[in-house]
């Protein structure tokens, strides 16, 4: 018995569970409020000094659980095309609420934020249908417009506002006009200026009507409006009949559309003229003289005496890291150091030449490579040499200075105006914020001279980059250096190699401060008798016994030729006691300055790293946006 019992209270229970929360999910619909309007009416009376007094009757169906309070929002200013909402007035029926901010039923309570008028009423507990009445007077409600032929003074308003968030079943609106005033005619014809518009477009689904004294426009909906449509009203009258002021928002809209073409001119000058400007600019202070002299298609040797880097700095104005190896292989080619490839590093050892008669930039720059050693590993250079490069490259623009081959250095020249073009976009990124709040109604305009002003900073910055410029002199010599580097570029076109191959090592230097040192090693790899330069030791001879340059290898024997000195092996020789042949000692040249440039500039990873209003036309409505609008809505 009692197991029978157990069991069919445990069998029970889930069952009345289950019908409590059905009970509870239909209460809780039935609690749910909803409602929509029924009607939505409103009458408007213009009244002779251009302010209109509006009333709206809203006839509303509840549903669900009661509703207690209602509200409503109206943009005032330029927001709404008016000075202003006043007399406001709220009543159900014959009841007259109070104002009050007691929340209390029968009171409504007014707030005035930006660019609106805020209207809250509350009411007993209220549900089926309920008719609320609230009327207002809109002060400067009236487009006004010119004595201009067709250019008349109009009544333009959302009578239902678009963000309703129910329907609206009917609605009639009705505009007033005063005695001896009517509905302006479209030219040639009968019909009056009176339109409806749903959605900004003129709407079969408003039927308009004018009163046979011309002083009463009716507007009805013959079909609902869902919710999120505008319903708009326009009528346009003669203007003149009413001595109507101009209303201030309108003033400030006319000022604005003024100063939006004063802005728009401002901005069209800016971005016609900045650019203008920028380019005078270069080509005042930027842009090379002309040279006028004639030089050669091609130059077989160096023009003067500049060393590489210079030269390489010199034809594009940057102290770039090919120059920087450049003076690594020339002052190997003049005596000063070598170079030995190991298997896994390359090796740089210091000659016994002194260096007195190097130029500061060289001196510093075997300063920065050996320090106190004599010989110094690539890979200890690893992320050491990078902070070393700022100086070296204000050394060779000295150089470039001194020479009298550019007037200023050209890295100051490119910050001056790197520096320029910032500011400029600084003072375009202010204006961007700042002008439209002072223009007011020219807000949309007032940001286009900003922009204008922000392009030229850009521009600027591109100019920067060109703006160093040579003096007569730098340009002449120039001029001569891009012969030469079209010699070294084309040397097959101008020389027999194999009688010419002495050259390679000549002027590794100025092909690789050209950047052309891959192609210059390439062009002489397969070219019998071509000598190695002497200051260069490849892997494994760098390693295994061949006397670097002024002494002994590490095996401490040297190759003796001719004389007693120590001979040159060529890369044909050498190519010969390699496995890899000659295209592996051309690449490990190739590889060894390549690795110098990477090692040279790297620096140290960093620590999080990983792998409005206008003019009126003749037989139509004025310009301008409609009023009202804004928001009603029940809770």
């Amino acid at each position: 018995m009692k197991s029978w019992v157990k069991t069919s209270v445990r069998l029970f229970v889930p069952f009345l569970l289950l019908f409590l929360l059905l009970i509870t999910s239909q209460d809780t619909s039935a609690q749910t409020k909803t409602f929509y309007w029924e009607r939505f009416d409103v009458d408007m009376t213009l009244l002779e000094n251009g302010d209109i007094r509006v009333v709206e009757t809203q006839t509303l169906n509840f549903s669900g659980a009661p509703f207690t309070f209602g509200f409503a929002t109206i943009p005032t200013g330029s927001n709404g095309n008016n000075d202003g909402i006043s007399d406001i007035r709220v009543s159900e029926g014959g009841l007259e609420y109070t104002q009050s901010s007691s929340n209390q039923p029968g009171t409504f309570e007014v707030t005035q934020e930006a660019g609106e008028v805020v209207i809250d009423w509350y009411f007993e507990p209220a549900l089926g249908s309920h008719t609320y009445t609230f009327s207002y007077t809109v002060n400067g409600g009236v487009i006004v417009g010119t004595s201009e032929e067709g250019d008349g003074d109009q009544i333009f308003w959302k009578a239902i506002p678009g963000d309703l968030p129910a329907r609206v079943e009917s609605s009639t609106v009705t505009i007033d006009l005063p005695e001896g005033v009517q509905p302006q005619q479209y030219t040639g014809t009968t019909d009056y200026l009176v339109e409806g518009y749903v959605n900004g477009e003129p709407s079969d689904i408003v039927q308009t009507r004018v009163s046979d004294d011309g002083r009463t426009i009716t507007y009805d909906l013959i079909q609902p409006l869902p919710p999120g449509a505008v319903f708009e009203v326009r009528v346009q009258f003669p203007h003149g009949l009413l001595t109507i002021p101009t209303p201030n928002w309108q003033v400030r809209q006319q000022r604005g559309d003024v100063g939006g073409l004063v802005l728009l001119v401002i901005a069209l000058l800016i971005l016609v003229g900045g650019p203008l400007l920028v380019l005078l600019l270069w080509y005042t202070a930027g842009r090379d003289p002309e040279t006028g002299i004639v030089v050669p298609e091609y130059i077989t040797e160096p023009p003067d005496d500049l060393p590489p880097a210079v030269a390489g700095s010199l034809i594009d104005e940057r102290a770039d890291m090919s120059d920087i190896v450049s003076t690594l292989v020339d002052l190997a080619n003049r005596g000063y150091l070598t170079m030995a490839e190991e298997k896994k590093n390359h090796t740089f050892a210091r000659t016994d030449k002194s260096g007195g008669d190097l130029r500061p930039f060289e001196q510093q720059f075997l300063k920065d490579i050996f320090g106190s050693k004599q010989e110094r590993s690539l890979n200890t250079l690893r992320y050491k040499f990078a902070s070393k490069l700022p100086q070296l490259r204000r050394l060779l623009y000295q150089e470039l200075v001194d020479e009298q081959l550019v007037g200023r250095s050209p890295e100051s020249v490119r910050n001056t105006y790197t520096v320029l073009g910032w500011f400029i976009i600084i003072v375009a990124g202010g204006g961007f914020f700042f002008i439209p709040t002072l223009v007011g109604d020219a807000a949309a305009t007032g940001i286009c001279p900003p922009i204008a002003l922000g392009f030229t900073g850009v521009l600027m910055l591109i100019a920067a980059r060109f703006m160093p410029a040579k003096t007569q002199k730098g340009a002449e010599v120039t001029a001569r250096w891009l012969a030469f580097k079209n010699y070294l570029r084309n040397v097959e076109q101008f020389e027999n190699l194999e009688e010419a191959s002495e050259i390679f090592g000549k002027y590794l230097a100025y092909a690789t401060a050209f950047g052309l040192e891959r192609t210059w090693i390439n062009k002489f790899a397969s070219i019998p008798n071509t000598p190695v330069p002497p200051w260069y030791f490849p892997y494994p001879y760098g390693g295994y016994g061949y006397p670097r340059y002024g002494g002994a290898g590490r095996s401490g024997q040297a190759k003796v030729g001719a004389g007693g000195a120590p001979s040159a092996p060529t890369l044909e020789g050498l190519s010969g006691g390699l496995s890899g042949g000659l295209a592996s000692m051309s690449a490990g040249l190739t590889r060894m300055l390549n690795s110098t440039s990477t090692v040279l500039k790297s620096t140290p990873p960093s620590s999080n790293s990983r792998g409005g209003f206008s003019g009126g036309f003749s037989g139509g409505f004025s310009g301008g946006s409609s009023s009202g609008g804004g928001s009603r809505g029940f809770g």
